[in-house]
């Protein structure tokens, strides 16, 4: 099986949609997802397999920085280098597009979303506290170097 990496349609969103919804429990509406297709601060890169959806990931570019909104990958592909593709691809977009630095909020308690951070040289920069509501704060991480 061959798996694709390119930037995201409108004609995708149901289907990263679909990955949202099996992989976050505050989840965004497929109305935003279609919303970021039309945003020109907006970059997403979807993983498809067999011409489905299987991963996504997503930044907005403010100035020379690139802000990680998401990134996904359907439970039956993980650990299977999907998401490191994303990442790859998204770092050089972000790069293309003249990107310094790359910078995201993940929650506390997402050791696996942590750990894959800190191995693509994210540093833990801070914390926002209550950010995913009660209870749930968020860790800041930057990543200053995206070659």
């Amino acid at each position: 099986m061959m798996i694709s990496y390119r930037l995201m349609q409108p004609r995708d969103v149901a289907g990263v949609f679909k990955v949202d919804q099996a992989c976050f429990s505050h989840n965004w509406t497929q109305d935003s997802y279609h919303s970021e297709t039309k945003n020109i601060l907006s970059n997403y890169i979807v993983a498809e397999a067999d011409g489905e959806i299987i991963g996504f990931g997503g930044f907005w570019q403010v100035l020379d920085e690139a802000h990680i909104t998401n990134i996904a990958v359907r439970e039956d592909y993980r650990q299977s280098g999907v998401g490191q593709a994303i990442m790859n691809t998204m770092l050089t977009q972000a790069l293309e597009k003249g990107c310094v630095a790359m910078t995201l909020e993940v929650r506390g308690d997402n050791q696996p979303a942590i750990n894959f951070y800190l191995k693509n040289k994210f540093t833990r920069e801070g914390r926002r506290k209550d950010y995913y509501g009660p209870g749930m704060d968020a860790i800041i991480m930057w990543r200053y170097e995206l070659e």
